[in-house]
């Protein structure tokens, strides 16, 4: 045998001691390498990676990735009117074809007085709050609500607007009763305060002061009667008829007085005047409509009004007191924004 066969065969016998080697050690490294062998089958490690915590457990042939995944709700709506023309915009889920909100959202870009700006992003969360949008817009449509707002964040719902009545008011309140467990729901809207304005206020205004004034008929000098206790509860029962039957009405906002309210404090002034060791209150309420800032002034203001009138009739000013009080006194506390809370008092005690 020549010294070229014998290199070839030694170079042969290392190359096969080193498969043999690496053959019998391959499990070792390919733990080494962060790979798992099954029955001397190489399986890749699985791992899956999320926006949360992953959380591994390991075994001698393979290691396993568990991954624990958080779902919130991501989703925005945006809804108002201004000018005429309606507005909505925000980012929620696909949803599937027959869907109410769905149609809703797609009647809105077939009307050309309306911006549709809704992106809907491919992703299975759950819109939770539709049937509550659906059933609020159902409202807002149907009760025809003075700049209507509606802005959701996740599970933050903040509603705002101004009702032309107080029906509209109370089914929206229904509505956020049925879900304020649910969802953190701000309510900011308004009720209008509607005043019936008399068709002949403005001829009215232009007539002879004498006919407002029918006191000037009774006696310059009235002789001071000394009030009983029995006699200031008489009083006092005809001036509450007088005011459950005839309410004092006000110009829309503020203290002044309309023909018809003078005429019934007309009537209380020759009741209260020349009564002696009284004292007068005048107590003026709203109801729950509107701001508690806004009704405690206007409430305030009337009370300030009737007290003028009655020292215009000659009641002396130092036994008049005026007294607003807002809402804090609901005549009708089951129905805070009936029109019924809205009114003035008249008090008397003795001195």
């Amino acid at each position: 045998m020549n010294s070229k066969s014998v290199i070839l065969l030694g170079l042969l016998a290392s190359l096969l001691l080193i498969f043999l080697c690496v053959f019998f050690n391959a499990e070792k490294y390919y733990k080494e390498l962060g790979l798992g062998v099954v029955n001397k089958e190489v399986v890749p490690v699985l791992l899956a990676e999320t926006n949360d915590t992953v959380v591994e457990t390991e075994d001698e042939d393979k290691v396993e990735a568990i991954a624990v995944e958080k779902k919130e709700e991501t989703s925005s709506f945006n809804y108002y009117i201004e000018n005429n023309k309606t507005f909505i915009s925000g980012n929620i889920p696909l949803l599937d074809n027959g869907d109410v909100f769905k149609e809703l959202i797609s009647d809105c870009s077939k009307d050309k007085s309306c911006e549709n700006n809704v992106t809907f992003l491919d992703n299975d969360e759950t819109l939770s709050w539709k049937d509550f949008v659906s059933s609020l817009l159902t409202i807002f449509k149907k009760e025809k609500v003075a700049n209507p707002k509606l802005s959701i964040d996740k599970k933050d719902i903040k509603i705002e607007g101004e009702f032309l009545n107080q029906s509209g008011k109370e089914q929206l309140l229904t509505l956020i009763n049925e879900h304020k467990d649910t969802y953190a729901i701000s309510d900011v809207t308004t009720v209008k305060i509607e005043v019936k304005e008399e068709k002949k206020d403005k001829t009215l205004s232009i007539e002879p002061t004498k006919k407002e004034l029918p006191t000037k008929e009774l006696p310059t000098h009235e002789p001071k009667i000394e009030t009983s206790k029995k006699s200031l509860e008489v009083e006092q029962e005809k001036i509450s008829s007088l005011l459950k039957n005839s309410k004092i009405n006000f110009k829309r906002n503020s203290g002044k007085i309309r023909k018809n309210g003078k005429k019934v404090l007309d009537e209380i002034s020759r009741l209260l005047k020349g009564k002696k060791n009284i004292l007068i209150e005048v107590q003026g309420h709203t109801d729950a409509g509107g701001k508690e800032k806004v009704n405690l002034w206007i409430s305030q203001a009337r009370a300030n009004g009737v007290k003028k009138y009655l020292i215009k009739k000659g009641i002396k000013a130092d036994i008049i007191t005026a007294k607003g009080f807002g809402e804090q006194k609901l005549l009708l506390p089951k129905t805070p924004y009936s029109p019924s809370n809205r009114r003035v008092e008249i008090y008397l005690k003795r001195k």
